[in-house]
């Protein structure tokens, strides 16, 4: 998924990946290198134990991959 990093002030805060489709993508146990608000990537994630979050912006992953675009 390609998209934009934005730390979202719900529950305390999240990372959250905006994708450019427009959909939100809360980031499980985000790593620190993209925990840069407006960072745009490209990450790839699975969804186990991501079915439910205390967040609750959308779909969720743990963050298997990444790569930085700006």
């Amino acid at each position: 998924m390609r998209g934009t990093i934005r730390k979202l002030g719900l529950e305390g805060g999240l990372w959250a990946l905006i994708t450019t489709d427009g959909r939100t993508v809360e980031l499980i146990d985000c790593p620190d290198a993209l925990r840069k608000d407006g960072a745009e990537v490209e990450v790839e994630g699975r969804r186990d134990d991501a079915d439910v979050t205390v967040g609750m912006v959308g779909d969720a992953i743990t963050v298997t991959s990444y790569k930085l675009l700006k």
